[in-house]
């Protein structure tokens, strides 16, 4: 059990650039040496602040990358799988087996998640088809994608399937804090994880390894990504 607290989502993405220094030097000098051979993607909102402190100290660049819950019909708090900016969907099929939803059920719940990151996109002012995009931001490159904490898993795995689809030469994943279950979980699907704060406990939160935590409102995120030298703005 790790007990590091974290002054801000921005401090933690620091120290997980500090942190794969410690861990990897090799790897942490390859970057800096060269940036242009990797690409960073995050999960708003909270991921957000994270990859900005993340690539304000290794100078590589950065993209929003979507992913939201297909939430239950009857129980809109859980979700039975996520899809991701591009449509890539990914089931929790264990879950799904047990719900007895009909097809048209199913598609339904799919269609109101694809529909909702049809929306964030537009608030972001991105176009809503970027696969020539995603092709010169990942193919051939080490991604890192980011998030300010995991807890299941389940959403980054939908956006480890999504950046799989383009050919990165490594997926690498950098979080603050995550439960060892679901870094065990994770592990096999990706070429490295970076997380200074992993938890073997029964109840986890992310809020826990945070001294002041708040929920990222997309008001903040616009804010940052309007004002960063390392987010993607437009097309290239």
């Amino acid at each position: 059990m790790n007990s590091i607290k974290y002054e801000s989502r921005f401090v933690a993405g620091k120290i997980l650039a500090d942190f794969i220094k410690n861990k990897d030097e090799v790897f942490y000098n390859h970057i800096l040496d060269n940036p242009r051979d990797v690409f960073c993607f995050a999960i708003p909102n909270g991921g957000i602040p994270v990859v900005e402190g993340f690539c304000s100290t290794m100078g590589t660049n950065y993209d929003i990358l979507i992913v939201r819950k297909i939430k239950i019909p009857y129980n809109t708090e859980a979700g039975f799988g996520a899809v991701a900016t591009d449509g890539t969907v990914l089931f929790n099929q264990d879950l799904l087996n047990q719900l007895n939803l009909s097809e048209n059920q199913i598609k339904e719940s799919i269609d109101i998640t694809t529909e909702e990151i049809k929306q964030r996109i537009k608030y972001y002012n991105k176009a809503l088809n970027q696969e020539n995009q995603y092709i010169k931001s990942i193919q051939n490159k080490t991604i890192f994608i980011l998030d300010d904490g995991l807890a299941s898993g389940f959403t980054m795995l939908a956006g480890i399937n999504m950046i799989k689809k383009y050919e990165p030469k490594k997926i690498c994943i950098a979080v603050p804090t995550a439960p060892l279950r679901t870094i065990k979980r994770i592990e096999s699907n990706v070429n490295k994880i970076f997380c200074p704060n992993i938890r073997n406990t029964l109840w986890f939160a992310v809020a826990d390894a945070y001294a002041r935590w708040y929920d990222v409102p997309e008001s903040e995120v616009l804010e940052i990504i309007n004002n960063s030298k390392y987010y993607r703005k437009k097309e290239e």
